[in-house]
């Protein structure tokens, strides 16, 4: 259990740091802090990280993660979770704390994803994660609403 944790921990660790990259291509490409550039670097951003997540399913099953789309499909959902509490969290000024906070959730997720979808897990243990996990959300706006009010 532990080595296939590791081992989907390092490979979406890896991908957060892509994703990381590949954002800041797509930023700069773009050249524009204006309305109408806004619909396609969204779309830009959208094909990026479906492309990165899509990547995880062929990399997960070459390093023998058995329900390698159960997986990837279950980190994509920890992984909007985490990044609608990112988005209650203060944004730092340096790249590399940014880096890390994206590698730290891709690793994050990939990790709870593994846990999640490991066979034979018990009912209680599976519950308690997707609870944990829909609990991020919620705290995000509990933290929003705090901080700037109703």
């Amino acid at each position: 259990m532990v080595r296939l944790l590791g081992r989907v921990a390092a490979i979406y660790g890896s991908l957060g740091a892509l994703w990381w990259v590949a954002m800041r291509a797509t930023r700069r490409a773009t050249h524009c802090s204006d309305w109408p550039c806004l619909y396609p670097t969204l779309s830009a951003y959208l094909v990026v990280t479906i492309v990165v997540l899509a990547a995880a399913v062929p990399l997960l099953a070459l390093v023998a993660v058995t329900p390698a789309r159960r997986v990837a499909v279950t980190a994509a959902a920890v992984l909007l979770a985490i990044r609608c509490f990112g988005e209650a969290v203060p944004s730092s000024r340096f790249q590399v704390v940014e880096v890390l906070r994206a590698g730290l959730a891709f690793t994050a997720a990939g990790a709870v994803a593994a846990f999640l979808s490991t066979p034979g897990l018990a009912r209680r243990w599976r519950v308690l994660g997707w609870l944990a996990v829909v609990a991020l959300p919620v705290t995000a706006l509990t933290l929003v609403w705090t901080r700037y009010g109703f």
